[in-house]
């Protein structure tokens, strides 16, 4: 039997008990609103594809950077071991992107914060680097004719890499354009790409393989070291429009004797600049066994290579070749037990260096 207590409880508790249900209605709405404006992560996969690469040699990894182009996303960088790519996870939303090797060890970067500055340069270097272990000091050295002041950076790395635009990511899909270097005239007018859950980038070389070679060299018997440099090349690179550095840079580089009749070399540049009229001017700087040094194309003709980079059939790989060159014959026995036979840090330059025309 139902006491008047009992029975006064119960009809305090009944409106409790249909509320109950509201509740949880109410509760369910907020926390829905709140998922709405949480961001959504989709987990895809980055794959490269290297046909576009000519030359067989193939970095250690590649780096990956994701640009937001919309509000409250952040920028992303991803870095694989290898050449395959691999999975990750990133907020969902409008992206552009960049790629390069992670493997550098020459080259430095700026601008690393957004898309459209993003660059890739080299540090101040000094001419004899390749011979002195990393003396920088240029002072008195001479200079092919109109070059005396570029700045001498040295060399980059090997690089590779490409961008990606109109990226957009969700849970349904994905959507971008990036297509292999030889397709891209004919895909400017085609809608992005489609793909459930794969972004597939298309490395290729950013930057420029240059050999060279002197020939039928005259007395190379009496070379003990030597080195080279070229002027009117490029400092830099903007890797998203890989558009190059105006302003012309020296670039030091290696030179070996084969002991018979030519010296050679092969070095990494950025290129050069094909709207600009800087002459492209080797030189030669060469050591021999007497303690003599000597350098080659301040104002020779045969050492302008500015034609053969222009007219060169394919940018990236650019071979140059001069023909001739006669090394004075020693005066002074070798004598290998001399002290500073081979001294590149002599303060009077004047004294120790002569020009040699050809």
């Amino acid at each position: 039997m139902m006491t008047p207590f009992h029975s006064f409880h119960m009809r305090r508790m009944i409106p409790v008990l249909l509320l109950l249900p509201l509740m949880a209605i109410i509760t369910a709405c907020d926390h829905k609103d709140l998922c709405y404006h949480h961001k959504h992560m989709v987990k895809l996969r980055l794959e490269f594809d290297w046909s576009d690469c000519e030359d067989p040699e193939r970095p250690d990894g590649m780096c990956v950077f994701f640009y937001p182009e919309q509000p409250g996303l952040e920028t992303r960088r991803f870095d694989f071991t290898g050449l395959q790519g691999g999975e990750i996870t990133i907020a969902a939303g409008r992206y552009r992107l960049l790629t390069y090797n992670n493997d550098t060890e020459s080259v430095f970067f700026r601008g690393m914060e957004s898309h459209s500055t993003h660059e890739v340069y080299t540090r101040s270097g000094g001419l004899f680097e390749s011979v002195t272990r990393g003396n920088q000091s240029n002072k008195g050295i001479p200079r092919a004719e109109g070059t005396e002041d570029e700045d001498v950076v040295i060399c980059p790395d090997m690089m590779w890499g490409c961008s990606a635009i109109d990226i957009t990511i969700s849970e349904q899909g994905i959507s971008y354009i990036c297509v292999p270097v030889k397709d891209k005239e004919e895909w400017m007018e085609r809608p992005p790409i489609v793909t459930e859950n794969t972004i597939t980038l298309y490395p290729h070389e950013l930057t420029c393989i240059y050999t060279y070679e002197i020939r039928n060299v005259n007395n190379i018997e009496h070379i003990y070291q030597a080195t080279a440099s070229l002027s009117g090349m490029a400092p830099n690179l903007m890797l998203a429009e890989e558009e190059l550095g105006r302003k012309p840079v020296t670039l030091p580089f290696e030179a070996y004797s084969d002991g018979v009749s030519k010296i050679t070399g092969r070095f990494i540049t950025f290129g050069h600049h094909a709207e600009l009229p800087d002459p492209h001017r080797m030189m030669l700087y060469v050591w021999t066994n007497d303690g003599k040094a000597y350098s080659f194309g301040s104002e020779s003709p045969r050492f302008n290579v500015t034609e053969q980079v222009h007219s060169a059939p394919n940018r990236r790989h650019v071979h140059l070749i001069i023909d001739g060159l006669d090394i004075p014959t020693p005066i002074d026995p070798p004598n290998p037990d001399v002290p500073g036979a081979f001294n590149p840090d002599i303060d009077d330059w004047g004294e120790v260096f002569q020009d040699v025309y050809l």
